[in-house]
């Protein structure tokens, strides 16, 4: 998924920006270190697992050497808005793109510590591993889709968005939603290493997830309602949103003038 996610960021935000990445050379180092180190990240979910003991060390090191890779990505992107800042402000998709990049940069922090094999005697099989793995797939790839959702969607239909509004109300309901789902996930999943490390019953770490998992609950019903309006903007934009006029540079320069 992540090639998908950075391809996506690599097309968007200079799009969206109007000006190109900040460095190509960057992006190869991004490119190619992805391509050598990535392959064994996916084994640091399977450690204390029957599997060779190499592939469990080699995960190791592969996820802590990725940080340096995520971490010239992150430069990158950030330089790139470096000027245009006040477009987090006024522009959702860009505001999605970023949003999505800070959740990529604390999953990535996350797994180079949580990948070493003492933490992971603690925090594997737990809600811990749940609510990392909700932040990558939903904060960061699931965000960097909509931001390109409220980009393409009014060019696919030409026209403009019928809600901006509605639009605005998906975005926040899906970040609190998913940062309380997040925290409250973490929580539970060091609750229930601990008491299982200290062989608590099984039956009394059920009880005690049980309040995290009604939070849980409740942050995904929020995520849920912002998607909801997500698609009831979308239909209502396809069938009676204003016709969508592309800006122009005569148009940009003419807006400048009267503004």
């Amino acid at each position: 998924v992540t090639p998908l996610g950075w391809g996506m960021m690599y097309y968007f935000v200079p799009v969206i920006l109007k000006k190109p990445i900040w460095s190509h050379a960057l992006s190869v180092i991004g490119f190619w270190g992805l391509a050598f180190f990535y392959p064994l990240n996916g084994v640091h979910h399977f450690f204390y697992s029957p599997i060779p003991m190499y592939a469990q060390y080699g995960a190791v090191v592969s996820t802590i050497a990725i940080e340096i890779v995520v971490f010239t990505v992150i430069v990158n992107f950030f330089m790139t808005l470096r000027g245009k800042g006040d477009m987090l402000r006024t522009n959702l998709a860009i505001r999605w793109f970023f949003v999505g990049m800070v959740c990529y940069f604390i999953t990535c922090l996350q797994c180079a510590f949580h990948t070493t094999l003492t933490v992971q005697q603690i925090i594997h099989f737990t809600d811990w591993v749940v609510g990392h793995a909700h932040l990558v797939m939903f904060g960061v790839f699931g965000f960097w889709l909509l931001g390109g959702v409220v980009y393409v969607w009014p060019r696919v239909v030409g026209r403009q968005w019928w809600s901006d509004a509605l639009n605005a109300w998906n975005f926040w309901l899906c970040t609190i939603g998913l940062t309380i789902m997040f925290i409250d996930l973490l929580a539970a999943g060091l609750v229930q290493g601990f008491m299982w490390r200290n062989l608590v019953q099984w039956e009394a770490s059920i009880i005690a997830s049980m309040p995290f998992w009604h939070v849980r609950s409740v942050a995904g019903l929020m995520i849920v309602a912002g998607l909801l309006l997500q698609g009831y903007n979308m239909w209502m934009t396809a069938r009676v949103g204003a016709p969508l006029v592309e800006e122009t540079p005569e148009t940009a320069t003419k807006s400048a003038a009267t503004a």
